[in-house]
């Protein structure tokens, strides 16, 4: 055990800056010792409350009126015992409570650490740390949903029952391999574990597939403004973000950069990206800005062509338009007259018409992207690392079994082995301390 997990430590739980109360978590084996010398009690009771004076252990000063609450171990958050103060919200306070804590042989927390503690002592398991996490840093109500999902356990108990299923499937392949001569057991082990193999398989391949979505609900969904210079490319983004984020002008070429703002459709996140307009230019600065719309618009979830009033440009970046794409004439209140083509949305972002459709129709695209669906989705690029390498696994093995009376055995239970080490790599029961480090880095102190 890491000597730092024996340490009692002690953060602030809520946000700094003065505020009506403060929580200060302490977690640790003398955590109950500390708070009973500060508070002078013989005795807390777990999960009862408790209003007392605290009292600085060197000089027996009057540091605060605090309301404390005791978690008894196993119990708690981290598993150990855990006490939070929720003292008065000065930096004064705060400043006197610490100091106290320190003179008492406490150690402040580490970023993650109380979680981190939690994962040690098994109150969650990796995946649903993240996901804990996640939920700490979610801006919008699906951020939110997909984090709650994650951290009660929907994924973790999928991939448990994978690992369950493959523990069925070595079982057969081990009975091949050490009874093969018993009566009991038969040797035509493809039949007897390749259509469950394959089945495990498919399941695998069925998450994998709402990877792409996981990352959009949790990362942001990228939608993109493409389309020639002045064709109101700007003033959308401002319309659509309800903020000044780009400079409109009728100088063409005034924007030569990809300028990003973020805003919610539909309770997702979403990022709306303004690109350099498309024209034949000889400047190095605009050219450049040209390549990076084109990079933009070919990584986008979703792309928003723009012309202005009249029919479609000839420019082959509208020909890669796919399923979902919109085409907008833009500036109607200047061309009322102007017939729209088939498949195009006229609007006019400065006056407002024709919004309140456009924004009908971006929340209908995100909520068919990204609403939630039967399974749990991989949120992390680790979860997807780790399901393509229990995948690979599996083929190996399938492709093993396929040779039928000359399958070998002790392969196909080797990549089921190996399949079941990647799932528990993402359950972190074989996480190495580098992984570890990573994802607990990303808590906040008192978490």
């Amino acid at each position: 055990m890491d000597d730092k997990n024996l340490d009692t430590i002690f953060a602030l739980a809520s946000a700094r800056g003065s505020a009506g109360v403060s929580v200060v978590r302490i977690s640790g084996n003398i955590a109950l010792n500390v708070v009973q010398s500060l508070c002078r009690k013989k005795s807390l009771l777990p999960g009862k409350i408790h209003l007392a004076n605290l009292y600085h252990p060197k000089n027996k000063q009057i540091l605060d009126q605090a309301v404390i609450l005791y978690f008894a171990k196993p119990g708690s958050f981290t598993g150990e015992d855990v006490i939070e103060l929720q003292c008065h919200g000065s930096s004064a306070v705060l400043d006197v409570v610490f100091e106290a804590l320190l003179y008492l042989g406490l150690r402040p927390a580490e970023p993650g650490e109380f979680s981190r503690r939690a994962f040690s002592n098994g109150k969650m398991d990796l995946v649903q740390a993240e996901g804990l996490a996640d939920l700490i840093d979610a801006r919008t109500e699906g951020q939110r949903q997909q984090a709650v999902q994650q951290m009660g356990g929907n994924l973790s108990q999928y991939i448990e029952s994978w690992r369950s299923k493959l523990l069925v499937l070595l079982a057969r392949v081990e009975a091949e391999i050490d009874f093969s001569e018993e009566e009991d057991v038969t040797g035509g082990l493809s039949s007897l574990v390749l259509p469950d193999l394959q089945d495990l398989e498919s399941e695998l391949v069925a998450h994998l597939a709402l990877a792409d979505r996981g990352r959009k609900v949790r990362d942001g969904f990228l939608i993109a403004l493409v389309g020639p210079v002045n064709a109101g490319k700007s003033t959308l983004l401002n319309a659509l973000s309800g903020e000044d984020r780009a400079i409109v002008s009728d100088q063409p070429g005034t924007t030569r950069d990809v300028i990003e703002a973020q805003t919610q459709i539909g309770g997702f996140l979403v990022t709306i990206a303004d690109t350099a307009g498309l024209r034949e230019t000889k400047q190095k600065i605009e050219q450049e800005g040209i390549r990076r719309t084109q990079m933009t618009a070919k990584t986008a979830d979703l792309r928003l062509f723009l012309s202005e009033g009249g029919q479609k440009p000839d420019n082959e970046l509208f020909d890669q338009a796919q399923a979902g794409d919109l085409f907008l004439h833009t500036k109607s209140d200047l061309t009322p007259n102007t017939k729209p083509s088939d498949g195009w949305v006229s609007i006019s972002a400065k006056t407002g018409l024709g919004m309140e459709f456009l924004q009908d129709c971006l929340q209908k695209e995100v909520e068919k992207r990204l609403c939630a669906t039967e399974l749990p989705s991989l949120t992390r690029k680790r979860h997807v690392y780790g399901i393509k390498s229990a995948c690979g696994s599996l083929v190996a093995a399938k492709i093993e079994l396929e040779r039928r009376f000359d399958c070998r055995p002790e392969l196909v239970a080797e990549d089921l082995r190996q399949c079941a080490t990647h799932l528990g790599s993402l359950l972190g029961e074989l996480g190495t301390e580098q992984v570890l480090d990573e994802v607990f880095s990303s808590f906040c102190i008192g978490k």
